[in-house]
Parts: structure tokens; sequence; C-alpha cells
């Protein structure tokens, strides 16, 4: 019993001591929706990435384009289809950018014939990158 207690204690204070040590992550948060951009910032020879957390397998990536300091990433999905969600974390390719301050615009779209407002989810953030 006794080394019960002290491996409990033990155990506490090591979780304590490490979890300063455990760095924040810079997640965006909209409306339930969270990703986070990796590396957390970027220099202009990073490959960059967006992480959604939590996406449902079935919304698939239709635009990942540039067109100068825009960035538009849209997915979309048929809620006619009826499946069910299971969720994962998803990593989309941005690429290495050149310095400056970018708009990273992000839209899930309903494709279904029966939804009058497509857009399910819509976002925009910024994302600067260093030299």
């Amino acid at each position: 019993m006794k080394y019960a207690v002290f491996a409990c204690v033990i155990f506490l204070l090591l979780s304590f001591a490490c979890k300063d040590k455990v760095k924040e992550e810079a997640i965006i948060n909209h409306d339930g929706i969270n990703m986070k951009i990796i590396p957390e910032s970027p220099g202009s020879k990073d490959e960059i990435k967006l992480v959604i957390y939590d996406d449902c397998a079935y919304n698939a990536l239709t635009k990942n384009k540039r067109i100068g300091k825009i960035i538009d990433i849209e997915k979309q999905f048929n809620s006619m289809m009826k499946l069910p969600c299971f969720q994962r974390n998803d990593t989309i390719l941005i690429g290495k950018l050149p310095q400056g301050a970018y708009t990273v615009n992000y839209k899930l779209l309903d494709i279904s014939t029966l939804v009058t407002q497509p857009i399910t989810f819509s976002t925009s953030f910024n994302l600067v990158v260093a030299n």
C-alpha cells in the first residue's frame, strides 16, 4: 500500500514538473473548428501546412489556390449521402511562401441540391511569413 501511494505521489510530482516544458500550440478556433498552421512562425524556406482537427473524413479538399496574397482553401461534402462523420485530423499543404502577410480563406461547402445555404462554415485568418 505504501508503494502505491508513493508511486502516485511521484507520478503527480513529475506530471506537474513536466507541464511547464510542454509548448502551447497556436490553435485557431473558429466556431468549434480547430485549425493550426505548422510551423507556428513560418519562414520563407518552410513548408507551411494547415492542420484541421476533428474534420469529418468525408470532407473532400476541392480547392487549394493562392492568388497573390490570398490563399483559398475549400472542402466539400454532400449531406444527402447521410454518411457518418468519422473524425480525423487533416493536413493541407500550403507550401513555401515568400515573405509577407497573407490572408487564408477557408470554406466548407455542402453540395447537396436540397440545401439552400451551401456554405456550412467559412472563416478567414492572417498568416505572416518571415524571411
